[in-house]
C-alpha cells in the first residue's frame, strides 16, 4: 500500500532555519488569519521526516493572482491530484490541546495509517493552530483555549479558500471524492470559532463541504448544539455528524471540574439527546478507550482497533445502524461500540 500523503495548512509561526520544529508555537506574525501551507513525508514508524515542504508564498502583490506553484492555490491543486489520481478521499483534521507542530502531522499519519475507504489510504490535511505543545497545568490550558477561541478566523479563511477553489473548478477537474473533518478535543473550540465566523463573514458560503464530520473527544459544552452561537448550524456542512464521548476521559473530566467549564460534550455527549439536528449521532466510546490510551483514555481517536474500525465505517458511509460491533443506545441515533 502507499504511504499516505501529510498536507497541512497552519497559522502558526514559521521556522525556516529551524529544520526539527518547522513551525513553533506562536501565531504568524503576518497576522493571526495568516495561513501557510505545505506537505510532509513519515516514516515507517510514522515519525516526520525532514525537511518539510512548505508552499513559497505569494507576495502581497500578487495575492489576487498568484503565480503557479504559490500558496493555497497550488495546495488546493495538488490535493485535488492527489485525490483524482489516487481514487481517494480526504480528511482535514483539527488536532487539540497541548500539540505541537510536529506532533500534529504525527497523528494525522496515525490517522491516515490506520484508516482506509474503498481499500485505499486517505489523504489527511492537518489544520494546525498554535497550542502551546508544553505540558504546563492550567496556565497551558488556558492559553491553548484562548488561541482556539483567536483561531477560528484563521480556520474560517481556510475554509473560504477551498469553497472558493471549489466553486471555480470545470467539471474535467472534478476528482469524484469526498471530504470529511475530524477535530479532537479543543480543537473542536477552534471549529466552533471558525464555524461562528464564517456565519459572521459570508453565511451563504455554509454549504455541504464535507461528507462526514466526526467530533472526538470534543472539549465543547454539552448544549453545544442547542444554540446557534456554538454548534447548531455545523450538521449543515456535512451529510452526517457524529460525536464520540467517554465517560472516563480524564482529560475532559479535569477540563469539568478544575477549570470552570460546563459539562462536557465528549464525556458524556450531548445535554438533549432528543433534540438533537436530524443529522447529528453519538457513539459511547467508554468501553474501548483504554485500549488506545490507557493512561488518560483522551486520544483514542487514534491506535484504538475499535475506534478506528468505527471511524472507518463511518468515513466510508455505512449506515450507523449497520456498523458492526456496536450495540444501540437510543435507536436511530445513539450507539456504544461493545468491547
Amino acid at each position: 500500500m502507499a504511504k499516505p500523503r501529510i498536507f497541512f495548512a497552519t497559522n502558526r509561526n514559521y521556522l525556516p532555519d529551524n529544520k526539527l520544529a518547522v513551525f513553533g508555537g506562536q501565531f504568524n506574525p503576518d497576522g493571526i488569519g495568516a495561513l501557510r501551507f505545505g506537505q510532509a513525508e513519515l516514516d515507517d514508524q510514522g515519525k516526520l521526516v525532514q525537511p518539510v515542504f512548505v508552499y513559497p508564498d505569494p507576495k502581497k502583490k500578487d495575492a489576487d493572482n498568484p503565480p503557479p506553484g504559490t500558496g493555497s492555490r497550488a495546495f488546493l491543486d495538488d490535493l485535488r491530484i492527489a485525490m483524482r489520481d489516487g481514487c481517494t478521499d480526504t480528511l482535514i483534521f483539527i488536532h487539540g490541546f497541548n500539540v505541537s507542530f510536529v506532533a500534529a502531522l504525527e497523528a494525522g499519519g496515525a490517522l491516515a495509517s490506520e484508516i482506509t475507504i474503498g481499500g485505499k489510504p486517505i489523504n489527511v490535511v492537518v489544520f494546525s493552530w498554535p497550542s502551546d505543545g508544553k505540558m504546563i497545568p492550567y496556565m497551558s490550558y488556558y492559553s491553548d483555549r484562548e488561541d482556539a477561541r483567536t483561531c477560528g478566523a484563521a480556520l474560517a479563511r481556510t475554509y473560504l479558500k477551498l469553497y472558493d477553489f471549489m466553486v471555480g473548478l470545470k467539471p474535467k477537474d472534478y476528482c469524484d471524492q469526498s471530504l470529511h473533518l475530524l477535530a479532537h478535543s479543543m480543537g473542536n473550540y477552534v471549529l466552533r470559532n471558525g464555524l461562528q465566523a464564517l456565519i459572521a463573514k459570508d453565511p451563504t458560503k455554509l454549504v455541504r463541504m464535507f461528507k462526514e464530520i466526526v467530533l472526538a473527544a470534543p472539549d465543547e459544552d454539552d448544549d453545544a448544539f442547542d444554540t446557534d452561537q456554538k454548534l447548531r448550524l455545523l450538521p449543515g456542512l456535512c451529510r452526517r455528524l457524529t460525536v464520540y464521548y467517554n465517560q472516563n476521559d480524564r482529560a475532559l473530566l479535569i477540563s469539568d471540574k478544575t477549570k470552570g467549564n460546563p459539562d462536557r460534550l465528549g464525556s458524556d455527549g450531548p445535554r438533549m439527546l432528543d433534540l438533537l439536528p436530524k443529522k447529528v449521532f453519538v457513539v459511547d466510546c467508554g468501553r474501548v478507550a483504554g485500549a488506545g490510551d490507557p493512561m488518560i483514555q483522551h486520544s483514542y481517536y487514534i491506535h484504538c482497533q475499535p475506534v478506528s474500525a468505527d471511524l472507518q465505517a463511518t468515513l466510508g458511509g455505512v449506515p450507523p445502524d449497520s456498523i458492526v460491533n456496536r450495540d444501540v443506545i437510543r435507536a436511530e441515533r445513539a450507539y456504544r461500540i461493545r468491547n
